[in-house]
């Protein structure tokens, strides 16, 4: 018990007893005096304030004590939570709860612990998954290069056993080898792209430009350069020739480019890959132009659609490789639209072609 409610107690035992007395003296000389009635009227008086203190003493130490077992079992919640996250090396699952009778700031002491115990518990789960995430980049990086690399050194090692001086295999491994240092080349350029883009050091540059004599433009190069595929390109417009988009004009061609060059290696023997661009509303009723990459192709099955933008996934490795894919194109092309808060929209299903669209925020 306290010093102070010791000398409470005291005061009220005080009280009652001098009351006691006084009405034990009235009593014995009410017989006598005409005024005793009066005095034991006071002294009755007494006993009953006495007894008012007395039970509010009563009443008080009790709440204290209610009060003082409440915030030690608050404490002792907050103790023992705090040495099982120490013991757990911050792997332990934050689940302080706090009941009704805990003092309202001892509960913001509570919800101040959760919190804190739960940021040390997130961020140790987004390390494991960061830390998975770069483990699985490096494999896939070192296969990729691997790969080529591998390629290039059995076809020199052959030609400088012998083979340089047979003219009918020389130049078939030579050309081989360069074929596999342009792979090598292209997966380089890939990674530093993506790793410009993902770690924030690719500026785009966004601005009203003309839409149709870009597509024109990246539809005659990749006419060109994929000429030995037999696939063949066409553009499908329903815009004005001078509607104007708004974006970053140079990583929107490499969208187009990425896209379309999908479309025709992952075609049929005289297929064709169509650039459709077209006026839509979006959900608030503004126009937008979408462009859509339709093929002919070999389709995607609907189970691949949601992987299709990780880097290095593939739906078919084998004829990925073949035509010289390095996986990281579809990634680029989802990182540059999020820039440009759009997204990719896939239409597929396999044997059936492809069409992959995105919207642009159109021209005044």
């Amino acid at each position: 018990m306290l010093q102070h409610e010791q000398q409470f107690f005291q005061r009220i035992l005080l009280l009652l007893f001098l009351a006691t007395f006084s009405t034990i003296v009235c009593v014995f000389t009410v017989l006598h005096y005409v005024h005793a009635p009066i005095l034991l009227a006071c002294a009755i008086a007494a006993i009953i304030v006495g007894i008012g203190y007395f039970l509010a003493y009563l009443a008080v130490r009790k709440a204290r004590e209610r009060l003082q077992e409440n915030i030690r079992a608050s404490v002792d919640k907050i103790v023992n939570f705090t040495d099982a996250l120490n013991a757990s090396n911050g792997a332990l699952s934050p689940s302080l709860e706090s009941d009704k009778n805990d003092v309202p700031s001892l509960q913001r002491a509570h919800e101040a612990v959760r919190k804190l115990a739960a940021k040390p518990h997130q961020d140790l789960q987004e390390m494991k998954r960061l830390e998975r995430m770069r483990s699985e980049f490096l494999g896939n990086v070192s296969h990729e290069l691997r790969t080529p690399i591998f390629a290039i050194q059995g076809f020199l090692e052959t030609l400088l056993d012998g083979a340089l001086e047979d003219e009918s295999v020389r130049r078939n491994f030579v050309e081989r080898a360069y074929s596999n240092t342009l792979r090598l080349n292209a997966l380089l350029t890939d990674l530093i792209n993506i790793s410009r883009i993902e770690s924030g050091e690719m500026r785009l540059s966004f601005r009203y430009f003309p839409l149709l004599p870009l597509v024109e433009e990246i539809v005659a190069n990749m006419s060109v350069a994929h000429e030995h595929l037999n696939v063949t390109l066409h553009i499908e417009s329903r815009i004005d020739a001078d509607l104007e988009v708004f974006g970053d004009r140079d990583r929107l061609a490499q969208v187009l480019t990425n896209l379309l060059d999908n479309g025709m290696k992952y075609n049929v023997q005289n297929g064709s890959v169509t650039v459709i661009m077209e006026i839509v509303r979006d959900g608030k009723g503004v126009e937008e132009v979408r462009v859509s990459v339709r093929d002919t192709g070999i389709g995607i099955p609907q189970e691949h659609h949601g992987r299709v933008f990780e880097r290095f996934y593939r739906v078919d490795k084998a004829r990925s490789r073949s035509v010289g894919g390095t996986g990281l194109g579809l990634a680029i092309v989802k990182h540059i639209l999020e820039a440009h808060k759009s997204a990719m929209y896939i239409e597929s299903k396999g044997g059936s072609g492809t069409t992959m669209s995105f919207t642009l925020k159109r021209g005044e």
